[in-house]
């Protein structure tokens, strides 16, 4: 439960949703002034004299202390009202000790679910947002089987790696925390729409960006650090020559945590970032056994996967037929997995003609529930 009240609340948020403000400024303003009050007391002309405050970012600060701050605080709390959001600020026992550790620390957090997953054991999972058909299989099987070992999938729902990693978490009946480089009350993707109503139902988002802001360039490297905090390793499956990835595995390394990465394809240019880690002594992964063993040691597998068997061994969660498919696309959704099938196959298993189970699968694309690939192969999106 928030113990911070209201009026401390509004007061917090005057300063924090000022814009361009960070956890840098927000520092450096605290360490000058003494608390938030005092800053908002300060004038223009004081706060200019902090090294790197021009005069235009002072007078934004000077301004949420006025009537028009107060009036952007309670739009905001509005905001996060309507969304189902909440505010967690430092002094709440739901913030995260992994957060208190940085040099940079989040002023306060949005969150919009399960606010408790921010101190539960996580692995964070990232890569490229363009992957290949084996990068989203690899990410998938490894999130799933460290979801059924007990861990969430820390990552930043962007389209890729990301959302296939979260997806495979919430698949599996896992958690997963998506940490946002935008406003809690924006969806972006929009692509990943359906994943983001997941993660607010079964999971949590998190933000130290203000309600409103757009998912700018120069959000996500501080995204990318909060992701590496939140885990006790990081795990990266392709990535590129140059990607924002990196950002992520580089926090990693200044926290301290264990860096892994799945091997790519010489010569793939999704996989010259990861086989680059691999070289610089990222620990190799082929399976979650892997990791297991890096964080908890040879044959001291976590509580919950002790509990549940070998994790190679785990059967795949069923995934239940919407109740609105008609008869035809419910019998070929049933039949459909992570690997793909022909669709000969799949109408002889399913007692259909191949016409029949092409206008099946047809139907199950519209809907997003199946995937086609080269060759009339299928599988489950």
């Amino acid at each position: 439960m928030p113990t911070t009240d209201a009026s401390t609340l509004e007061t917090m948020l005057r300063l924090a949703i000022v814009p361009g403000m960070g956890p840098a400024r927000t520092t450096a303003l605290l360490a000058r002034f003494g608390s938030v009050e005092r800053v908002l007391g300060a004038s223009a002309a004081q706060v200019a004299e902090l090294p790197g405050f021009g005069r235009e970012f002072a007078r934004r600060v000077a301004a949420a202390g006025t009537a028009e701050g107060r009036e952007r605080a309670r739009a905001a709390l509005d905001v996060l009202e309507r969304a189902g959001a909440r505010v967690v600020t430092q002094a709440d026992a739901e913030y995260p000790q992994s957060f208190r550790t940085l040099a940079d620390p989040p002023f306060v957090l949005y969150a919009l679910g399960d606010v408790h997953l921010m101190s539960e054991p996580a692995i964070g999972i990232v890569g490229t947002r363009d992957p290949t058909d084996y990068g989203r299989r690899v990410a998938a099987r490894l999130a799933f089987e460290l979801a059924r070992a007990g861990y969430g999938i820390a990552s930043g729902m962007a389209k890729g790696i990301d959302a296939v990693a979260q997806t495979a978490a919430l698949d599996a009946g896992g958690a997963t925390v998506g940490v946002l480089g935008h406003g809690i009350d924006k969806v972006y993707p929009p692509e990943n729409h359906r994943l983001f109503q997941r993660v607010r139902e079964r999971g949590l988002l998190i933000s130290e960006m203000a309600p409103g802001e757009e998912p700018l360039a120069g959000n996500f490297p501080r995204r990318n650090r909060l992701i590496a905090a939140l885990s006790a390793g990081v795990l990266v499956v392709e990535m590129g020559e140059k990607s924002g990835a990196r950002h992520t595995v580089d926090f990693a390394l200044e926290l301290g945590k264990e860096v892994f990465a799945v091997p790519g394809q010489i010569g793939s240019a999704a996989s010259v970032g990861t086989n680059q880690l691999l070289k610089e002594g990222a620990r190799l992964v082929t399976s979650a056994q892997d990791i297991l063993e890096e964080l908890h040691g040879v044959g001291l597998p976590p509580p919950a996967l002790a509990a549940a068997g070998p994790v190679e061994a785990a059967a795949p969660a069923r995934r239940t037929a919407p109740p609105d498919l008609g008869a035809d696309e419910a019998r070929v959704f049933e039949l459909l997995a992570d690997d793909p099938r022909h669709v000969d196959e799949l109408a002889t298993a399913a007692g259909m003609g191949t016409s029949a189970a092409l206008a099946a699968l047809l139907g199950l694309e519209l809907r997003d529930l199946a995937e086609s690939l080269p060759g009339k192969q299928f599988r489950l999106r």
